[in-house]
């Protein structure tokens, strides 16, 4: 990766803190278990303070017994009807755009006026090679968003990436003042192919106090001591994207950015600061040829 420009528009204590170190103190503090009479109170602050509409959510607030099993939590089955039409990419998550667009010389968009390289988010020139000309949608989970991650599509998954990093906030502040932000932060490049076999990328991207991202379909868990270089995720054979299915989970939230190649289809320009919901849809898979 290439070096970044330094962060003098970052406020100060953000950048003096040991965002990692923090990260890791405060998922762990969010996995301790707790009795429901402790946490539910807890919990209620939280919903309120941050506008968690609670009746989404499949169990009441005195089922918990940690943090992150609320912060993850399941939502009310059928809550979130995914689009009928089998060529429709849909929405992997509840979320707000940041940015959406066209992959041009190998540049997006992580908010308005501000690029980054392909290359730079998946960690390789060879895989970002696929998406040049194609689309890409960014989208930031709040504290009040479901926090798990859905298969847009249908299609099978090639290869992982966890590519360790910072864990800068993802807010608009940062936005604006982190250059390359999501290709710094900590994330995960999920590589796969669609039911036409067309290259696609779904990318989940760590944040401060991100204690976690955690993939359905591996043991991994970011975030940890000692794990500074890339390194290739083992993967159960074959992993089988399904839309709708849940892919990866947020304990705590962050951003996701998805891509697809020109020959995969192609994502809708959506308006930032759009709300998206799971399931709905967001772009069109390429007719069968």
């Amino acid at each position: 990766m290439r070096p970044f420009p330094r962060l003098t528009r970052v406020p100060l204590l953000v950048r003096a803190m040991p965002r990692r170190a923090l990260s890791r103190v405060t998922g762990a503090l969010a996995s301790m278990r707790l009795p429901g009479f402790v946490l539910a109170p807890f919990l209620w602050a939280y919903a309120k303070g941050f506008g968690v509409d609670r009746s989404e959510a499949a169990r009441g607030l005195a089922s918990y017994r940690t943090f992150n099993d609320f912060f993850t939590r399941e939502l009310r089955p059928g809550l979130r009807p995914v689009d009928p039409d089998p060529a429709a990419v849909v929405s992997p998550v509840d979320a707000r755009v940041y940015a959406s667009g066209a992959v041009e010389a190998g540049t997006i968009l992580q908010a308005k006026g501000v690029p980054y390289t392909v290359a730079d988010l998946l960690g390789s020139a060879q895989d970002a090679a696929a998406f040049q000309g194609g689309t890409f949608l960014t989208a930031y989970l709040s504290p009040k968003d479901y926090h798990r991650i859905h298969w847009p599509l249908d299609g099978t998954v090639d290869h992982a990436r966890h590519l360790p990093g910072d864990l800068w906030p993802v807010n608009d502040r940062a936005l604006a003042a982190v250059v390359g932000l999501f290709a710094r932060n900590e994330r995960v490049a999920i590589l796969g192919r669609t039911a036409a076999g067309a290259p696609f990328a779904l990318v989940p991207v760590g944040a401060l106090n991100v204690g976690s991202i955690r993939l359905a379909f591996s043991d991994l868990r970011t975030n940890r001591i000692g794990v500074h270089a890339p390194r290739d995720v083992a993967l159960p054979s074959p992993v089988v994207a399904r839309r709708g299915d849940e892919a990866a989970r947020f304990a705590f939230g962050s951003a996701i950015v998805l891509l697809l190649a020109p020959s995969a289809g192609r994502l809708d320009a959506v308006e930032p600061g759009t709300v998206l919901r799971l399931g709905r849809r967001i772009g069109s898979l390429a007719a069968p040829t």
